[in-house]
């Protein structure tokens, strides 16, 4: 009970403030740019409730510079301030006081050509000219600018550009500025100019490339920058096989790439279709020449080229190697669980069985991940009792984090009716504090009542490896009575990682509310369960949303039968790809083949990444519904008894037959 009053006094002292000040009204007269009314709304307001509607005015753009200084100096630790500040700079006068000037941006680079103007001119003004001419190089390599904006930097700092004309201009061509490219044109060297043309031409997909492409002189026929054009060109036409070609011949040195990481999106893709075609040991000479030395896509290959060592190739020693790269590369739980799990998986097969079982272990200790959870089973070891949310944090008389703007404006906020801004503010400050002041902060905005909200907190504490674990599985009440085969954590889970539980969220494919139905589906599943249809309920009545998401559940338990896997793989891609996977990835029910790599092998980023983040949630679902750790049985929800195809009573037939996969799978077997 101390706890809850101690609750309530954190909130009242942070709710307090004038009755006619409304931010409701003012965030409805923010989204029709009404500032004046908002303004209004808010003017009786505390400090940081007022702010907030400032705050919007400038992010839109609409503000004086002495605005923009002012709430920069009196709000600096505020979420979304490189964005305000870019908007601000096409405020900036040119009289500006350089001491001003040199406050507005403070430790951060300008994003317009207009800040660099103006910031170029303050730090000369300063008697900082060698940082101005710094920031003048930078900005001339890296920004699209403007014309204004190019003519003055040449005319100030012309000598100092002049040997980065031909750095510009191919910056401006991977970046896909083809207005800056073109106005570089007459800056370079002719051999320069034809090749802006070959690769302009490619990438605006103009007639007559293939004389660009012969007019480009031959020293520089080889640019990193043209073959990839020459590659993006090929995908826009499918022409899969030239694709691979191209990028297998590239990928002998970095240099040949000129940029790595703009090809490693590609290369994925490339890699799965080889591996679809039954070709993995191209994919591994595709996946481990990535030439990338950080960064997440170099992880995310590192991973893969290890996975296909292991899995296709039969060559634990070199996977282990690429998942070591990986583990040193990554920092989130869901990452770290895979690196030990696969780890463990490469020492396995090298015998190595103490070390395989040390690798487990740590990859046990990210078991709200997918693969920290298999890890934890493969090491004997049971559920974190964390897991099971009971961890309660005390909250001091006067918490620090109380006295925040920051937690102020997201109270408000949330009182408003704002979740989603609410939860921007609540994850921004999470970024500053320690885990027992978080733990404290989810304690008070846990009375606020939206499971969203706290989602979002302990989200962003997760990314830097802070695990809060009732808020990162929060409840919420759901029914699905009348649906045997969807238990209450499958339910949870979907909605988890559909809508995060914000219920009035539409997606840009038109999927609606808490389990982001799509009216057509909704209003199938409404005459099924004899409810009336409402596209408008589907936003405005979570418990309606819920109860068709779960008939829909049920709808792929009646043709998938026991196999988590694929109902979840076909309430995210629709049932009919999960059906055609079966004959082209194989079966993942029964002993047929291991369900992880039938996850690993789903062709869409997506829905591989669903499958895992849905999977992950049921057993903490069901120790947060116990209100006590359970057993960890991922690696029985994921192999699901084999499917004779045969309909249980109420039960569609699934399919009868299944196509062995196109890839040696007899290794994923066993364990």
């Amino acid at each position: 009970m101390r706890h809850w009053v101690q609750v309530g006094v954190v909130l009242a002292a942070c709710l307090a403030g004038p009755a006619e000040a409304d931010l409701a009204a003012a965030m409805d007269a923010v989204r029709a740019r009404d500032w004046d009314r908002a303004a209004a709304e808010v003017s009786g307001a505390r400090p940081a409730v007022a702010a907030v509607v400032t705050w919007s005015r400038l992010r839109a753009g609409d503000g004086s510079f002495e605005d923009y200084l002012g709430f920069i100096r009196q709000y600096p630790d505020w979420p979304g301030m490189s964005g305000l500040r870019g908007r601000g700079e096409p405020a900036i006068p040119a009289d500006a006081a350089p001491s001003d000037v040199l406050d507005y941006f403070g430790d951060t680079d300008p994003k317009t050509g207009d800040g660099v103007l103006r910031l170029t001119a303050a730090l000369t003004a300063e008697g900082r000219a060698a940082d101005a001419e710094a920031l003048a190089v930078r900005a001339w390599t890296t920004m699209p600018l403007g014309p204004l904006a190019e003519s003055t930097l040449l005319a100030i700092y012309g000598p100092a550009l002049a040997g980065h004309q031909i750095e510009r201009m191919d910056a401006m061509l991977w970046q896909g500025a083809l207005s800056a490219a073109e106005r570089q044109r007459p800056r370079v060297p002719e051999g320069w100019r034809r090749l802006y043309d070959a690769r302009s031409a490619l990438r605006l997909d103009a007639p007559g490339v293939d004389f660009r492409i012969a007019d480009v002189p031959p020293a520089l026929a080889g640019d990193p920058g043209l073959a990839w054009e020459r590659m993006e060109w090929r995908a826009r036409r499918g022409r899969t096989d030239d694709m691979i070609a191209l990028m297998l011949d590239r990928s002998t040195r970095a240099d040949r790439l000129g940029r790595p990481e703009a090809w490693a999106g590609r290369r994925r893709e490339l890699v799965y279709d080889l591996v679809q075609e039954g070709d993995p040991r191209r994919a591994y000479a595709l996946a481990a020449h990535h030439r990338l030395t950080s960064g997440p896509d170099y992880a995310d290959l590192e991973w893969l080229s290890g996975y296909l060592a292991l899995r296709f190739l039969d060559d634990p020693e070199t996977a282990l190697g690429h998942f070591q790269n990986f583990r040193a590369a990554v920092g989130t739980p869901i990452s770290l669980g895979r690196a030990g799990y696969w780890e463990g998986r490469a020492l396995e097969a090298l015998g190595r069985e103490s070390e395989a079982h040390t690798a487990y272990v740590f990859g046990a200790e990210y078991q709200t991940s997918f693969y920290g959870q298999l890890a934890a089973e493969r090491a004997g070891l049971p559920m974190d009792p964390l897991m099971a949310g009971t961890e309660v944090f005390a909250i001091p008389p006067h918490p620090a984090f109380a006295r925040s703007s920051v937690f102020a404006a997201g109270l408000a906020l949330a009182e408003a009716g704002e979740p989603e801004l609410a939860a921007r503010f609540f994850a921004h400050l999470a970024e500053s504090l320690t885990r027992d002041e978080i733990g404290q902060m989810l304690e008070v905005t846990e009375a606020l009542g939206s499971p969203y909200i706290q989602l979002q907190i302990a989200k962003r504490a997760a990314q830097a490896g802070v695990m809060l674990h009732r808020a990162y599985f929060p409840l919420f009440a759901l029914s699905v009575e009348g649906v045997a085969d969807v238990s209450p954590e499958l339910a949870l889970s979907i909605a988890r990682r559909e809508s995060e539980f914000n219920g009035r969220v539409i997606s840009a494919a038109g999927a609606r509310g808490l389990m982001q139905v799509m009216p057509a589906t909704a209003q199938h599943m409404a005459e099924r369960t004899a409810q009336p249809f409402s596209v408008d309920r589907l936003t405005a009545d979570p418990a309606y949303n819920a109860l068709l998401g779960t008939a829909y559940l049920q709808d792929l338990r009646n043709r998938f039968g026991a196999a988590t896997v694929l109902v979840v793989a076909g309430y995210n891609a629709g049932p009919g790809r999960p059906q055609r996977w079966l004959a082209t990835i194989g079966d993942p029910r029964g002993a047929r083949m291991d369900p992880v790599d039938w996850i690993e092998m789903i062709p869409f980023d997506e829905t591989r990444n669903y499958v895992m983040r849905v999977t992950e949630s049921l057993a903490p679902y069901r120790a947060r519904l116990a209100g006590k750790p359970v057993p960890l049985t991922l690696s029985e929800e994921l192999a699901a008894p084999a499917w004779d195809g045969a309909p249980a009573p109420g039960r569609r037939p699934a399919a009868t037959s299944v196509t062995p996969p196109v890839v040696p799978v007899t290794r994923a077997a066993t364990p």
